[in-house]
């Protein structure tokens, strides 16, 4: 199918088990579907439309759409190969798609479906398909790999410690989408980078991890400046200590992250920095969630559990420092040629009325809205 092809996705409601809440399958369980990365811009403001990615011709040529979360009806934004599925977002005004594509950095125009490229990586780099936006989208950032390094992937985890292990020579870079100028922030010959994020309220100041297995990376949470100065470990860590998955709250005053010691009887714990001073605050004990992220006000946490018996998507009241089920998930975690097309990723609607998350329960990968 070409872009701007209308689809249709037939919702299957149900009562969830544990919970009692309301949750709705979105899309089919016939064919992969999932949405875009929890901490991107997913829903538009008014919380009508979704951004998701969907393999419906089953030709592994994965392709983004917009669905009315009214009716179901889809429109195919992207044609062709080479689309990253999980790095898309919505600019601020809903009128703009961020995506990418192979090499390239694309803004889409929502209304003609029309394409241009902002950020092309140069030859003998890779780039990293999660590229951070600012709030204001007027900066983008994103993380490249020398091309002699990498280790290409299978679909699973199996390569990421050998890809940890080729220590890559990797770089940070900053990209002016208005004056279409680029500059390398930061380079390190044998470190593994990703995850960067812009600070809302501050685009000088970035967040970034170094990858890798979280018993063998020397620390996950660091700082730098966008002319590259004041670089800083955020929090040292050991080899004991796992840190998962940090995100800048959305007025910028601080960076979340799940905390986990593997000592037995430590619970994880929900933790917050403050990039100037780095001082942590440990907010409260927590499921052991594998990606969380707050709402825009935020007044409520929503994560996903890991374990077997943690089988579910918690919801945090931030006021009260207090956690419930919100449903069961029971996703497998497994790849379908992506190592994380069945993480449920949950993320709030605009308007908190809904979270949207992603499980394989009924077969493929498919799409869930659970009612707040």
């Amino acid at each position: 199918m070409s872009k701007g092809t209308v689809v249709t996705n037939e919702f299957a409601e149900y009562t969830d088990a544990y919970t009692g809440r309301k949750v709705t399958r979105l899309t089919s369980p016939e064919y992969m579907s999932h949405h875009p990365y929890f901490y991107y811009k997913m829903v538009t403001d008014d919380s009508r439309y979704l951004i998701y990615a969907s393999d419906r011709e089953g030709d592994g040529a994965r392709q983004l759409y917009k669905m009315d979360l009214h009716d179901g009806t889809a429109v195919q934004l992207t044609e062709g190969g080479g689309v990253h599925d999980f790095s898309c977002s919505l600019t601020s005004d809903d009128k703009h798609l961020i995506f990418c594509r192979d090499q390239r950095v694309i803004r889409m125009d929502l209304a003609s479906l029309s394409e241009e490229t902002i950020y092309e990586t140069p030859a003998g780099w890779q780039a990293n398909a999660n590229p951070g936006l600012s709030p204001d989208d007027r900066y983008l950032v994103l993380t490249e790999m020398n091309e002699r390094d990498v280790v290409p992937e299978r679909g699973d985890w199996s390569t990421f410690e050998p890809q940890w292990a080729a220590r890559p020579h990797c770089r940070i870079v900053y990209v002016d989408i208005e004056r279409r100028t680029s500059h390398v922030v930061h380079e390190e010959p044998h470190c593994w980078l990703g995850h960067p994020q812009i600070r809302p309220g501050d685009p000088s100041t970035i967040l970034f991890c170094h990858e890798g297995p979280w018993n063998r990376i020397d620390a996950r949470l660091w700082l730098i400046q966008a002319d590259g100065s004041n670089m800083r470990c955020a929090k040292p860590q050991t080899h004991e200590e796992l840190i998962t998955h940090e995100y800048w709250l959305a007025d910028g005053s601080r960076f979340a992250f799940v905390y986990r010691h593997h000592e037995q009887g430590l619970k994880e714990s929900i933790r917050f920095i403050d990039p100037a001073t780095l001082k942590e605050e440990i907010w409260m004990e927590c499921s052991k969630y594998c990606h969380f992220i707050s709402n825009r006000d935020h007044t409520f946490i929503v994560g996903d559990g890991q374990l077997p018996e943690e089988h579910f998507i918690y919801l945090v009241d931030v006021q009260k420092r207090t956690e419930e089920k919100l449903c069961s998930h029971g996703t497998s975690w497994k790849g379908y040629g992506n190592t994380q097309d069945a993480h449920p990723h949950p993320s709030f609607a605009p308007d908190s009325s809904f979270v949207i998350f992603t499980s394989d329960r009924e077969g493929m990968p498919c799409i869930y809205r659970a009612e707040l």
